[in-house]
């Protein structure tokens, strides 16, 4: 069986309305500053995506999984 490790982040959106969080998985967690970046990245425009009304937009490792 493959060993995967996945990486949960807390993901913290500001709107108009208030704030809320919530947690997203990724399958990997990058070790490189670039692909540390480009998941942040990646999960900063999930969240734009999901909530347009966005005013702050904050992403946190909370941990990894083997």
């Amino acid at each position: 069986q493959m060993n995967t490790t996945i990486a949960v982040y807390q993901i913290q959106v500001k709107t108009d309305e208030g704030s809320l969080s919530f947690l997203r998985t990724m399958p990997t967690r990058p070790k490189t500053q670039k692909g540390i970046k480009s998941q942040n990245t990646r999960l900063v425009n999930y969240a734009k995506k999901q909530y347009p009304n966005w005013k702050e937009i904050n992403v946190n490792l909370l941990g990894e999984n083997n």
